[in-house]
């Protein structure tokens, strides 16, 4: 199983249209078992935002950027295990809280378009956290620029949420305040700025 050009384009595509609420995105996702696998594979180009992340944080903890990023290895462990856990929390807690879910199709288009859009929203978190290392601006303004981006993935997996279990039932927005409460647990256990 692997990941081709074509299959990634489109479901980025697809993850940029459901931020704007267009339900019409989700068949653009490969919704078969073989995707739903890729979906996970996906996740690795959540990677490459994990470093301006990371020199956020070690600007924040007063370690130089310029000796090297990865010479503070329980840092880096941590920035790691907070992205990963940030993609994998409120599936996870949907399952432990209705365990059936797991049979429901709906249930299975809503991870492969939660895992796709977690390489826009990794993305999204990068760029305030960039601004910031490269020192164009200070704390305040990073908080700031945080948290606007912070809304903004926060409506994408509403929309996520909403595309895949429709609006009538409420769900999506249980999910999206589940996304906001493991978001910020998982900030404070790792002692992260949140970037």
């Amino acid at each position: 199983m692997r990941l081709d050009a074509d299959d990634v384009t489109r479901s980025l595509r697809a993850s940029w249209r459901l931020l704007s609420a267009d339900s019409r995105a989700l068949p653009d996702f490969d919704l078969s078992r073989d995707g739903f696998w890729r979906s996970y594979l996906a996740l690795v180009l959540t990677v490459p935002a994990i470093i301006p992340v990371l020199a956020a944080e070690r600007v924040l903890a007063g370690l130089p950027n310029a000796a090297g990023l990865f010479d503070a290895p329980v840092l880096l462990a941590s920035v790691i295990a907070a992205q990963l856990l940030a993609v994998i929390t409120v599936p996870a807690l949907l399952v432990m809280l209705a365990p059936g879910l797991r049979q429901c199709p709906r249930f299975t288009g809503f991870i492969i378009a939660w895992n796709w859009s977690s390489i826009l929203s990794a993305g999204l978190i990068a760029v305030p956290a960039a601004v910031f290392a490269l020192g164009w601006s200070n704390g305040g303004i990073a908080v700031i620029q945080a948290l606007a981006f912070g809304v903004i993935i926060l409506r994408l997996r509403y929309c996520v949420a909403r595309a895949t279990f429709g609006s009538e039932t409420g769900i999506a927005g249980a999910i999206a305040c589940a996304s906001l409460l493991a978001d910020y647990a998982i900030i404070r256990t790792f002692g992260l700025a949140g970037f």
